[in-house]
């Protein structure tokens, strides 16, 4: 059963490269990139581990050891994988650029909260409708004892038109 092109990897479904994308192999011998092999590794006592989502075996990387120095890079595909050039440094400006675009929409989402802060502190108070003026808390609660009761009792009142004005 194949579940992706020889050339990418099973679990983010993106071609392996030579720079960010390496295929590492596990005990298994199933192949994998390293951010998907970091984002899966897990520490267990001391000791990395990578459960392979194919097969669910086990790899074991031995203590102070990381997956790139522990794990063989899969030689048939490295040699299948183009090296990085002209296309390498073209897909680097893009994500810069996408960068730089998206610093520039968060300086001004961070300009436009400013403006609404300083527009809610310049003083503006809450209107309420007349509908909820009516409804008061009574400053004077009324208390009601009841023998045998250690319960106090609050009552709401409704204000009269003088009184709400």
């Amino acid at each position: 059963m194949v579940l992706c092109d020889d050339g990418e990897c099973s679990v983010c479904l993106l071609p392996f490269s030579r720079s960010d994308r390496i295929p590492r192999v596990l005990h298994c011998r199933h192949t994998f990139c390293d951010p998907c092999l970091e984002t899966m590794s897990q520490a267990r006592n001391g000791l990395l581990t990578v459960g392979c989502p194919l097969c669910r075996r086990v790899t074991c990387v031995g203590r102070g050891l990381s997956l790139q120095e522990a794990l063989w890079v899969n030689s048939k595909l490295w040699e299948r994988i183009p090296e990085d050039t002209k296309e390498g440094e073209e897909e680097e400006k893009e994500e810069d650029r996408r960068k730089q675009i998206a610093q520039e929409e968060g300086m001004k989402a961070k300009q436009q909260q400013a403006e609404c802060a300083s527009s809610r502190s310049s003083g503006t108070k809450l209107k309420l409708p007349a509908f909820f003026r009516r409804f008061t808390l009574t400053k004077r609660h009324q208390e009601r004892i009841v023998p045998g009761s250690n319960v106090e009792m609050k009552s709401w009142r409704r204000l009269s038109t003088e009184d709400a004005v």
